[in-house]
């Protein structure tokens, strides 16, 4: 239990640091030993199951019963602590790249390289959300709240939706609860071509001639079926 120990959240509500930081790494384990498919599979079965009725890190505090058991009998476990805070970290990795992605899981554990060398427990230490954020975007470079705020701090998923009425263009638009802001990025292959179309506003389009482009064809996004 590397990130229940070496890392601890401060509060239950921050408890997806246990749960989905170690489903993460035990999909990650199955890259390393079978391959990147087998990888990139799990994790599409993972957002399959997911369940989307509880934000997986809420603002306000919560008993820990309220963070692993859904609402409003808390009878029924809700895995999304488990396997959608796993699939968050996998689109994540998608959005900032591997050497970020890896550089901020890393700076997260050990906040500076001095650290990693200790063995007398002054690397432990508690962390919340909102410090993963501020790692994941120093090691980017990037702004990211919109990402947090859309995938940890509220329940439902985002929803790409396709418009195909342009003969020879697909159009895309991110629809999100309340609007919240959404620039994520989609892989599509069109014209037997891979490419990044970037969704500034929420919005993109590709050109295509012949077949339909296939969209987000190794699943690394999580959104709404």
């Amino acid at each position: 239990e590397w990130w229940a120990n070496l890392v601890t959240a401060s509060d239950w509500r921050d408890f997806w640091i246990h749960e989905g930081f170690q489903s993460f790494m035990d999909t990650l384990y199955l890259e390393e030993i079978a391959g990147k498919e087998r990888y990139l599979a799990a994790m599409r079965g993972r957002a399959q199951a997911t369940i989307n009725l509880q934000p997986v890190a809420p603002r306000e505090p919560k008993f820990s019963y309220e963070v692993y058991l859904l609402a409003p009998d808390y009878v029924r476990s809700n895995n999304d602590i488990y396997g959608k805070g796993a699939v968050v970290l996998h689109t994540l990795r998608y959005l900032i790249g591997d050497d970020a992605f890896f550089r901020a899981l890393r700076r997260m554990s050990y906040p500076t390289k001095e650290m990693e060398t200790f063995t007398d427990g002054r690397q432990a230490r508690f962390v919340n959300t909102d410090d993963f954020l501020t790692i994941a975007e120093r090691e980017s470079m990037r702004e990211l709240d919109w990402f947090f705020e859309v995938y940890l701090r509220q329940p439902k998923l985002p929803r790409l939706l396709v418009n195909r009425e342009t003969p020879g263009m697909l159009s895309l638009k991110w629809e999100t609860p309340d609007g919240l802001p959404f620039p994520m990025p989609v892989d599509v292959v069109a014209n037997g071509k891979p490419m990044r179309v970037e969704m500034k506003d929420g919005k993109g389009s590709v050109k295509f001639s012949g077949t339909e482009p296939v969209i987000d064809p190794d699943g690394w996004i999580l959104k709404a079926r």
